[in-house]
Order: structure tokens, then sequence, then C-alpha cells
């Protein structure tokens, strides 16, 4: 199941600015091998840290078993059948590692930069 751990880079108080925000997410990691999830044998400190200070989810909903059209849900707040990717599956629908994002959805990130002028970005493994 995957791990999600939203944090505030800084605190500051309410309505002084807008948080800084840092999503992390993980695949393939059973939920008890994080110390934030009560893990006794957890080799991630910094996560811990992370998750100490900001806001874990104890339930959660993929939209998918996979990890790509589940990342693509997340990240536009979509159901993968719906990807302009597989457009051309139609009527099937079949969601797969065919998911990506082609540019014409819209994300999380362009509803921050537009409404809220944060500045957004992303690091590591992305498979979109």
């Amino acid at each position: 199941s995957p791990l999600v751990i939203v944090a505030p880079s800084t605190r500051v108080p309410p309505c002084a600015m807008p948080p800084n925000l840092l999503l992390l997410l993980s695949d393939d990691i059973p939920r008890n091998s994080h110390g934030a999830y009560g893990a006794r044998h957890a080799l991630s400190p910094t996560l811990d840290s992370l998750a100490a200070d900001g806001i874990t989810f104890t339930r959660a909903y993929a939209t998918s078993p996979l990890c790509t059209p589940s990342r693509f849900s997340l990240l536009t707040g979509r159901f993968a059948s719906n990807a302009s990717s597989i457009a051309a599956h139609r009527p099937w629908n079949y969601v797969g590692f065919n998911t990506f994002l082609t540019g014409a959805e819209r994300t999380v990130a362009h509803e921050l930069t537009a409404r809220a002028n944060y500045s957004c970005g992303f690091v590591g493994k992305f498979h979109l």
C-alpha cells in the first residue's frame, strides 16, 4: 500500500502566509515498514520526522491496483480510465501502465500555481 505524507516545511502562524507543502508518495512499501505508522524496526528516520510534524493518512483508497494509474488519479483528481493517453483504446478503457500525462490533463500543480501562486516541482520516480 502507498505511503503518503503531507508536511508543511515550516510552522507559521495562521494566515501569515500560505504553508509550504511537500507531498511524498512511495509505493510498494508496506505501511508497517515505517515508524510513523508504528513499526519498531523501521529504517526511515527522516520520513518519520516529517510525519511527526505533518499529516499522515491512516485510511486511504487507491483508484487502481497499479502504481501508474493510481499516481495519475492522485495528481489529477480523475480516474485513469478518463486519461487522454488511453482515449484511443475506447470503448474498452483498459487501464494499465499505458496511463500517462499528455499535457492535456490539469494537475494539482496547475491548480496550486494558478490559484495560490505556488511554485511546484517533482523529484524521483514519476512514471507518468
